[in-house]
């Protein structure tokens, strides 16, 4: 760690990664879903993201929102290089990035009213001076009935591994390695305490979970030492996080994980009555998180609550539009919740999944559809857009089906993206989607499939297949199958022959619809 640092794990840079429930169609549901009126209606909104960290996801908001004001901070100066090099390198012009910490930020002038201010990964791995500076830019910085959103560790769920993460800092701090070597030498070392029947690391179950598996993978390294090496990490109680942000006269309105805006999904009917005795507002939400054992929120504030009608919020949902991420075979319809499983009727869901088969429809046309109209107990255009976009077996239009089409920045930030997976810079990555004014996350083939056809300009199935092949021969990519390095030639070949007549037939028509491919 560096002095400037302040205790944050700075040596090794934070993972790049995507997060949908940071943009602003998926918060904008969020509001409706729990009954209030959002920030904003259309795509001219002001957005910012505190703790950006290598800015992907700020970049793929202004890359598929070109109307919108995208301002994102970050005080790891490796961070904002990389994420301003990937803004330039697309021609963004819409955002603007900052290497400041959070007390600098809050002398910063010329910033206009934020709609929508996001933290993912910050509010509990910085200390409590630090929520404060938070605290007193957002209660300067978010208009009224602005929104925000932050994610955190919460309590109690996180209390069995408090003992491991004591002990993961304090070896670390006799350690001159790097932070993601800290970290795995630090569990080697908590199973032999285990071994030796230490108390405070008994849970072997619990170790292999932190680990990912028998062993650490180096990208899981990097993310465990960013998640326990922290000196100022800490989990908090929801109303904790709810009192220091009232301060900024912000008020919970919900979560941003749209399954929890379904109370039968989320509780047993015991725990739902326990709930329902207690006074709505912070601690209900404190109780709720000890029914669930809840580790990790998703929690949505804004800056003077408006509640809707159900009629009202009905009028902004119709025009919200979906678009499946999945053939109407692979709809998923049994799902697995924190109550156990829950079943989606087939007569209810299965004309919604070939309907969405054959194009995007509005939450509206999706009600509407005949088999729908006089069922009893057919789901609601609020079920419908929680529960399918709830699932990721759906994208959200926030805007509908109107026509926002590939641009050229678009198309530039999505290539350079899918062509980092070759030189291994990343694991997976995400591409911008202008319709859905957000993005999608690819795993490895998706994206090799998505430059082969953009980037590598492959204009037949062989021509892909040769462009992959060589391409995959040449770089650094290990394909994986089954847990498993897959490295024969003629191994390799087949598996990107499959993985292109899949992409061909269920991706590209998707990225079509999406406006992120021509």
């Amino acid at each position: 760690m560096d002095s400037w640092s302040n205790g944050y794990v700075s040596d090794i840079e934070y993972l790049p990664g995507f997060y949908v429930e940071q943009t602003p169609g998926h918060l904008l549901l969020s509001c409706l879903l729990n009954g209030f009126e959002p920030p904003f209606s259309g795509d001219r909104f002001t957005y910012c993201e505190l703790g950006c960290g290598q800015g992907n996801t700020a970049n793929i908001i202004a890359a598929a929102n070109p109307n919108a004001t995208v301002v994102a901070v970050d005080f790891n100066p490796a961070h904002i290089a990389r994420a301003r090099q990937a803004a330039e390198a697309a021609g963004l012009t819409n955002i603007q990035f900052f290497e400041e910490g959070f007390a600098d930020l809050i002398h910063r002038t010329g910033l206009p009213e934020f709609d929508i201010v996001s933290l993912h990964g910050v509010w509990s791995w910085i200390g409590e001076e630090d929520r404060k500076d938070v605290t007193t830019f957002l209660k300067k910085a978010v208009k009224p009935g602005g929104l925000v959103a932050v994610t955190y560790n919460a309590m109690p769920g996180w209390a069995t591994t408090l003992p491991i993460q004591h002990l993961l800092m304090d070896f670390a701090r006799f350690s001159h390695e790097t932070s993601d070597k800290r970290v795995v030498d630090g569990l080697d070392f908590i199973d032999r305490l285990r071994a030796a029947g230490s108390y405070a690391a008994n849970d072997e179950a619990l170790l292999k979970q932190i680990r990912g598996g028998d062993k650490v993978a180096p990208d899981r390294a990097v993310y465990l030492a960013h998640e326990y090496l922290n000196q100022n990490w800490r989990p908090l109680y929801h109303s904790e996080t709810a009192s220091m942000l009232a301060e900024a006269k912000l008020g919970f309105i919900g979560s941003a994980t749209l399954l929890e805006t379904f109370p039968d999904l989320m509780l047993r009917p015991d725990q739902r009555e326990i709930l329902n005795s207690v006074p709505a507002g912070s601690f209900r939400e404190t109780v709720k998180d000890y029914l669930t054992n809840r580790r990790f929120r998703r929690d949505v504030f804004v800056r003077g609550p408006r509640k809707l009608t159900d009629s009202e919020r009905d009028a902004w949902l119709e025009n919200v539009g979906l678009a499946a991420t999945i053939t109407a075979e692979a709809a998923k319809l049994v799902l697995d919740v924190p109550v156990g499983t829950a079943e989606l009727p087939k007569d209810h869901y299965h004309p919604v999944f070939e309907a969405l088969a054959a194009r995007p429809h509005t939450l509206r046309e999706l009600a509407d559809l005949p088999p729908l109209r006089n069922l009893a107990g057919a789901p609601s255009m609020v079920e419908l857009a929680g529960i399918l976009a709830g699932t990721s077996q759906a994208i959200l239009l926030p805007w509908g089906l109107s026509n926002r089409g590939l641009t050229e920045q678009v198309l530039r930030y999505n290539v350079r993206a899918t062509a980092e997976v070759f030189e291994q810079r990343a694991a997976h990555t995400a591409i911008a989607l202008p319709l859905s004014g957000g993005g999608m996350s690819l795993p490895t083939m998706d994206a090799l499939v998505y430059f082969g056809i953009t980037g590598g300009r492959a204009t037949s199935d062989e021509e892909l297949v040769e462009l992959l092949y060589r391409k995959l021969s040449a770089g650094k990519v290990p394909l994986m199958k089954d847990g498993a390095v897959v490295s024969e030639p003629e191994a390799v070949r087949a598996m990107i022959v499959e993985s292109v007549a899949w992409g061909l037939q269920h991706r590209v028509p998707l990225w079509k619809q999406l406006g992120a491919i021509f």
